[in-house]
């Protein structure tokens, strides 16, 4: 109750809450399930004073790096069983995954980084087809403790100026500049994403009936 009763007065009064040790928490779920704009948004709580960066950089690192295990592990277990295929997510890009299978024995690790480098685009099919191909989890965890740190890091760094200059609006103005905040940062990311996709190989056509 305490938690909620933060969050309510918080937006009462337009100001940030701070809900403690319940943020870093939050921000675990939020970074696993959309990492770029979440991990952004939390550098720029930091930047306001209301989270901490070093505790933010950890957590968004941790979070990420368990969400590619993730699905990387869904692919391990439950891909060649076709577990995965009883989803209609998954049902649309059986055909992306099954082209990945081909060359990620040999193309694994730079097909992991080119996903990073591109926020993210296509790195569901691509871990979810290096599992099910049965390739070396540490190639792709050397990957991760090079790229993680430093990708989080810019994000959060970006995120903390702009903190800096939300904290120097009025009380009132607070939430709303993070909220308006926010959603240009996840359009942008997402106009990025399909841009990304329609220039490169990563445009893929589905067959008819399966889109």
């Amino acid at each position: 109750m305490e938690l909620f009763e933060q969050i309510w007065t918080a937006i009462r009064t337009g100001t940030l809450p701070d809900l403690g040790a319940w943020s870093y928490l939050l921000l675990f779920i939020l970074v696993f399930l959309e990492g770029p704009v979440v991990t952004m948004m939390a550098g720029a709580m930091a930047g306001a004073g209301i989270l901490r960066f070093d505790v933010v950089l950890l957590v968004a690192i941790v979070a990420n790096t368990v969400a590619d295990y993730t699905w990387y592990l869904l692919g391990y277990f439950g891909g060649n069983r076709s577990i995965l295929y009883r989803t209609r997510w998954m049902r649309r890009r059986r055909h992306l995954v099954q082209r990945l299978r081909a060359s990620v024995r040999q193309e694994a690790v730079k097909l992991f980084v080119l996903t990073k480098l591109a926020v993210g685009v296509m790195s569901i099919p691509v871990l979810i087809a290096a599992g099910m191909s049965r390739v070396a989890w540490w190639r792709l965890f050397l990957v991760s403790l090079v790229v993680e740190p430093l990708w989080n890091g810019i994000l959060i760094f970006a995120g903390y100026r702009l903190g800096d200059y939300i904290a120097q609006l009025d009380r009132g103005l607070r939430i709303v500049a993070l909220i308006g905040s926010a959603i240009i940062i996840w359009l942008f990311i997402d106009i990025y994403r399909r841009v990304l996709r329609r220039i490169s190989w990563l445009d893929v056509r589905y067959p008819r009936g399966e889109e």
